[in-house]
């Protein structure tokens, strides 16, 4: 049966998705274990969850340190933390789905759902989810301390002063700004608030039971607290600065478990989510309108540390790999918490990891990459 299931899993997706299932490597609960302990016992982070997964199955799951250090509540496997940019692959998932749907299509430009960037050399919908829009990152104007849909936040975003640093589909920046739009395009197209969306095209249909777009009102149980580091000393860290997280939207706004995150990329890569041909185009690197790849021009100077690694719909895509093989990741920050998340796609081996502090240099996501993928990397 276990033939079987892989020749059927290598027959649905062309070469580039699938390929043979490898073993997850001998030791690496306890290798985790070592990196997560440490993790703790530095105060990289006051909490910490792992989990690894294959072939629709989990491996390895860890929690280590505290969900609460008030309250003194240890994090567990239900432990629910904020994952920020983790989020963009779920919105560019939703984009793809409502793209089957034919509800929408990503080279429309996007001004044909929100029509106020009419007259504004509006970008496509793909070259928001590729980070080549050009779009200026949203400014603290833009936010607002009430409870406001993504669609009043994009009509902010297109009403600044710098609506672009650059033509769109001419060079490529992240700009969380592209996917704040991206969302409120997700609104625009269902009638529905984007949390409402996601939950009823993704969430549920996964059975992602502990993952949602966030909002601060929400009463949520096993809910983690996040924190900034300080000084060092007997107060190694103090509350985050507290923020309207829904607003973050398409973004950066969900919430997860490290069990959910490695459900999800599970289903994607397995083709559950969307179909073979949409998958395809979730992973084909960013191109620029003259056809360049957009790892030719990085618009930041600083972002050509990111080398050959591409960008497709919301993940980072990896190809240095002992045979080629892809690993799609990405990591997630927003205040309080840091997140990362990876899938050498052939093997479908995952790994997720979510901790409940500000991104610091102490953090194990290298550490982490290095033994997970250990017989991946070169």
């Amino acid at each position: 049966m276990k033939a079987a299931g892989t020749l059927l899993l290598a027959s649905a997706f062309p070469a580039s998705i699938a390929g043979a299932v490898e073993a997850v490597p001998d030791g690496l609960e306890r290798a985790l274990a070592e990196l997560a302990d440490a993790a703790i016992r530095t105060r990289a982070c006051p909490g910490i969850q792992m989990s690894v997964w294959q072939e629709n199955r989990p491996r390895v799951m860890l929690a280590r340190g505290s969900a609460n250090l008030e309250t003194a509540t240890p994090v567990a496997a239900a432990s629910v933390f904020r994952a920020g940019s983790l989020t963009k692959q779920f919105t560019a998932a939703l984009i793809a789905k409502l793209e089957e749907q034919g509800k929408l299509s990503v080279h429309d430009g996007l001004d044909r759902y929100l029509e106020f960037f009419a007259g504004k050399h509006p970008p496509t919908l793909l070259e928001l989810i590729h980070h080549t829009a050009g779009v200026h990152a949203a400014t603290e104007s833009v936010f607002d301390p009430r409870n406001v849909t993504q669609v009043e936040l994009a009509r902010r975003i297109s009403a600044q002063e710098t609506l672009y640093d650059f033509p769109p589909g001419t060079a490529w920046l992240y700009s969380n700004a592209n996917y704040i739009l991206l969302g409120a395009v997700i609104e625009a197209v269902t009638g529905q608030p984007l949390a409402t969306a996601a939950r009823r095209l993704l969430f549920e249909p996964l059975g992602l039971t502990d993952t949602a777009f966030d909002a601060n009102a929400d009463v949520v149980p096993n809910r983690v607290n996040g924190y900034t580091p300080t000084a060092a000393g007997a107060a190694a860290f103090a509350n985050a600065d507290c923020l309207p997280v829904e607003q973050a939207g398409g973004a950066g706004a969900i919430r997860s478990t490290a069990t959910d995150l490695c459900r999800w990329h599970q289903a994607l890569f397995s083709g559950s989510v969307v179909s073979r041909a949409s998958l395809e185009r979730m992973l084909a690197t960013a191109r620029l309108r003259d056809g360049r790849p957009a790892i030719e021009h990085r618009f930041d100077p600083a972002d050509a540390n990111m080398g050959a690694t591409g960008y497709g719909y919301g993940l980072l895509l990896d190809r240095a790999t002992r045979d080629g093989g892809l690993i799609a990741l990405h990591s997630g920050f927003i205040s309080g918490f840091s997140a990362w998340l990876a899938t050498h796609v052939p093997s479908r081996l995952t790994v997720a990891c979510l901790c409940n502090v500000d991104p610091n240099a102490n953090l194990p996501f290298r550490q982490l990459r290095r033994t997970v993928f250990a017989q991946q990397l070169p």
